[in-house]
């Protein structure tokens, strides 16, 4: 009998009735908390050995040495559309079929990335805790309305933001190297240069991958382009900006404020920005809603289930390793 081991915190435990589809189809299924904090190698090899699959977590790391002395390790499945802690050419190496669940929370993610610009600007969690105290002090926030909105990455989740942004009459610019200029054109979207983006807009939304190059793509620099009045928002991937120049330019006053729903760290390894009025964080939850969860689980179980077939999944990242995989 195939063997599954479930990490992902999307899955309720062994007796979750969204997994039963993995069990009528032949598979023993297996879950596992982690405690906080990353586990050691050793304590990934020492798990993830013995199983043919794993619905994986963005807790444990599956590099190389995973793959070389977990050898039983058939498919790594991520449950979410992220797969920076998984060495992919490493697992092509080694056979592994590497999958996310790609397409099932970008309508999430965008609608958080509206919530984070609205929250920052109209200063909602600072003033929930001035109504909490019953001295009705009326701190002034910032509109929304008719501003300017840079996108960088125009993929489904950037371009859903941009269709969110034409409620508020926003003037809507974007850096993507490969657009879709169908979207472009329904959504009203200028595009621009990548520097232009930080320089012009009123609130700066990050919807690129964290692999590839990106990280610390908003960096010192393009912070420096930002007008003193302008949001950052980032619920993409923490690796793309740098956390140190962030920080910097909110205590300095380069930029106005941040909402950020990812770190570099998770969870953080500091705490300088919980203590800034001017940053709102939410702890990586934008894409996990009830029923963008509903979706992606059963989009992980088919892919495990498919490639236990051996029918090549949906969402499949090194599809160059099918033929010969494990």
């Amino acid at each position: 009998m195939p063997r599954v081991l479930i990490t992902a915190p999307g899955a309720r435990g062994d007796d979750d009735p969204r997994l039963q589809a993995l069990r009528d189809a032949g598979w023993e299924v297996r879950t596992h908390r982690w405690p906080a904090g990353r586990p050691t190698l050793e304590e990934t090899v020492e798990l993830v050995q013995g199983n043919d699959a794993v619905i994986a977590s963005s807790s444990e790391r599956y590099t190389r040495e995973v793959f070389e002395r977990a050898d039983t390790l058939k498919h790594v499945a991520r449950w979410g559309v992220g797969y920076e802690t998984v060495d992919v050419p490493a697992a092509s190496d080694n056979g592994v079929l590497v999958t996310t669940t790609q397409g099932s929370n970008h309508w999430a993610v965008a609608d958080h990335a509206f919530a984070l610009m609205l929250a920052v600007s109209r200063r909602v969690v600072e003033l929930d805790q001035v109504a909490r105290t019953r001295k009705w002090a009326r701190p002034l926030s910032r509109d929304v309305w008719q501003k300017t909105l840079g996108i960088v990455g125009l993929g489904r989740i950037g371009m859903g933001v941009a269709q969110r942004a034409s409620g508020f009459e926003m003037k809507v610019i974007a850096y993507e190297p490969y657009p879709n200029m169908e979207l472009v054109k329904k959504w009203n979207v200028e595009l621009v240069e990548l520097d232009e983006v930080f320089r012009r807009a009123d609130f700066v939304t990050i919807h690129a991958p964290g692999e590839g190059g990106n990280q610390h793509l908003d960096n010192a620099e393009r912070l420096a382009l930002m007008k003193p009045t302008s949001v950052l928002i980032n619920t993409a991937r923490g690796v793309l900006v740098d956390e140190d120049a962030l920080y910097e330019a909110l205590t300095t006053g380069k930029i106005l404020a941040a909402g950020l729903d990812v770190r570099q760290h998770e969870p953080p390894e500091d705490d300088r920005f919980e203590a800034l009025t001017n940053a709102v964080l939410t702890p990586h939850v934008s894409g996990s809603t009830q029923e963008a969860q509903a979706v992606s689980s059963v989009m992980v179980v088919e892919q495990i289930i498919a490639a236990g077939r051996g029918e090549k999944p949906h969402g499949l990242h090194n599809p160059e390793v099918w033929d010969r995989r494990r």
